[in-house]
């Protein structure tokens, strides 16, 4: 589902704002009447998890907050589903997130599992997708975050992801900082455009990365881009549904022909 305007408030929006579908009304109300409960009862107010999409829809309501303090946290520092936090007085802490490790409990006889297989089991328990966050595989282990009021009905019903039985447990935020999440590639382009970066990253053609970008697929820092021609700097986080995410780590050198090496990594 894309947007067909650019991220804007909905203040200087006017009429446009009926290119808004329902289901996005619908989340902003929501966001609103967080944002409110916050401020006039003083209590601290969490949403589910948002995808990137859905945090557009919430940058957008911005300017319709009432004075209350807000952040926004997905359980690690490059999070792509995040929660957002509304609070008056002292930011509170992020207690209401568990995280799990879900994993293989015979790797010699396990499948390779992927994030859709992964999720499609959580699912299966009849989880709503926005009680859980982000889902990070490496070595066919999920590293798992949810909120706490989940936890225990994930870890006592999943034993099976697959075809592979598996076994859960939980960690801590500092279990999921030493997993190495990402791998480095460098690439070869002409400039630091937005699709010339996308491009060689994933190894797609022009056209096929234009119409990710035309489509409101494409995020940077988790803000929707629809601008082809965007220059990434160094230490943006550009995400591609259906492809991936990948942080642009800079120039590294320069060739004789004029073309850029950078380097990236991508997430897991």
């Amino acid at each position: 589902m894309a947007l067909s305007i650019t991220v804007r408030t909905l203040q200087d929006l006017g009429d446009e704002v009926i290119a808004l579908e329902k289901d996005d009304l619908i989340l902003r109300n929501k966001i609103l009447d967080l944002a409110r409960n916050a401020y006039f009862k003083n209590i601290v107010a969490y949403s589910v998890f948002l995808n990137l999409y859905e945090q557009t829809i919430f940058e957008m309501t911005r300017n319709e907050l009432p004075n209350v303090n807000y952040t926004m946290f997905g359980g690690y520092s490059e999070a792509e589903r995040k929660v957002v936090c509304f609070y008056c007085d002292k930011t509170p802490e992020f207690d209401i997130l568990e995280y799990i490790n879900i994993s293989p409990a015979n790797k010699k006889f396990a499948q390779d599992l992927t994030h859709r297989d992964f999720l499609g089991a959580l699912m299966n328990l009849g989880i709503e997708r926005h009680m859980i966050g982000d889902i990070c595989i490496v070595d066919n282990i999920a590293h798992l975050i949810t909120f706490k009021s989940m936890s225990e009905t994930i870890i006592n019903e999943l034993d099976m992801v697959k075809h592979t039985k598996v076994v859960l447990q939980k960690e801590s935020a500092d279990d999921l900082k030493t997993v190495n999440r990402v791998e480095y590639k460098k690439i070869n382009i002409p400039s630091e455009r937005l699709d010339s970066i996308i491009g060689s990253i994933y190894n797609i053609s022009r056209s096929k990365v234009n119409l990710y970008i035309d489509s409101g697929k494409v995020f940077i820092n988790s803000k929707q881009c629809f601008l082809h021609s965007s220059k990434v700097k160094q230490g943006d986080i550009i995400t591609v549904r259906g492809l991936g995410r990948a942080r642009f780590l800079g120039i590294s050198s320069l060739s004789k022909k004029g073309r850029l090496f950078a380097e990236t990594e991508i997430f897991k």
